[in-house]
């Protein structure tokens, strides 16, 4: 081979990589959990997640902010009885995701405030502006403001003989840490480029749209996690009564539908959990809702 040819076999495969390590389009999700649907207005109350995120070659990386609120059952509390103080956490996130078409892993990291500093009170009192709901005291929540810094590690996995998406990971962390394993049944054409984030407990963009794959699915699912800390729980809502104590084994069930679309998706779930501290009156319920768009 001469040396011009030799540039030129050089010139096309640095060519060649370059088109193969080109940038998908940049795209935005939003995840919003909240209780409004059922009308309840307690413990884990409201979610909220926006990122951003780029594709190469196979690979994502997401930037965004999450917040979350928990709140005791005001509606239905009275002195003597026991409940959560509430609070809030806000965290920026950094995340990577690797997948396929049977395979789903992200590697997510979190760090931000668990406390006062997190909003909580200011951000419910302007909700409830516009939604009505009973007026918590605030100034019973979780003392002091707290770091609150995680790692998240997830896989999803397709059963090829059954379409059954298994899911297992950990999130290490200083306010929260537990392991969890579940699985879901998916139904539906458009059913391969969506995950759950209920189900994954990380964050969880739709695949990047194609216009060959489109349509809707459903699915319905369980899982369950060992906690081995959880700092959201401890302070009782009630003054000078003993703390509530946290479980260390919580269940969830899950139910929803999912539509893609040649530039996004819609994404729809119902959940229903476990007690997550003994003194939880009953079993907690919330739905997600979650937006992706393509820019």
């Amino acid at each position: 081979m001469t040396r011009r040819q030799r540039l030129a076999a050089l010139a096309l495969a640095v060519a060649s990589f370059a088109a193969g390590a080109a940038e998908e389009p940049a795209r935005w999700y939003l995840q919003v959990d909240n209780d409004v649907v059922f009308v309840t207005d307690r413990w884990y109350s409201s979610g909220v997640r926006i990122a951003r995120v780029s594709g190469r070659n196979g690979s994502e990386t997401e930037f965004g902010l999450v917040h979350e609120i928990y709140v005791p059952e005001q509606r239905n509390w009275e002195p003597g009885k026991a409940d959560r103080a509430p609070t809030a956490r806000v965290m920026l996130n950094a995340a990577f995701h690797q997948r396929d078409a049977l395979r789903f892993d992200t590697l997510e990291a979190q760090v931000g405030v668990r406390g006062p500093a997190a909003l909580g009170k200011e951000t419910t009192e302007l909700v409830h502006r516009a939604i009505r709901a009973d007026d918590v005291d605030w100034s019973r929540q979780l003392p002091g403001n707290h770091i609150d810094a995680s790692l998240v590690a997830t896989r999803s996995q397709w059963l090829d003989s059954i379409p059954l998406r298994m899911h297992a990971g950990a999130v290490v962390g200083t306010q929260l840490a537990f392991v969890h394993l579940g699985g879901e049944l998916r139904l539906g054409p458009g059913s391969r480029d969506i995950d759950f984030q209920v189900m994954r407990f990380a964050a969880t963009p739709p695949f990047a749209a194609r216009k060959d794959d489109v349509g809707w699915s459903v699915f319905a699912g369980a899982n369950a996690r060992g906690v081995a800390r959880n700092m959201l729980v401890g302070r009782n809502y009630d003054p000078g009564a003993p703390d509530v104590h946290m479980k260390s084994v919580v269940g969830r069930f899950a139910a929803g539908a999912a539509w893609t679309l040649d530039r996004g998706s819609i994404t729809f779930a119902l959940v229903q959990e476990t007690r997550e501290f003994d003194e939880q009156r009953r079993p907690q319920r919330f739905g997600s809702l979650g937006l992706n768009w393509n820019f």
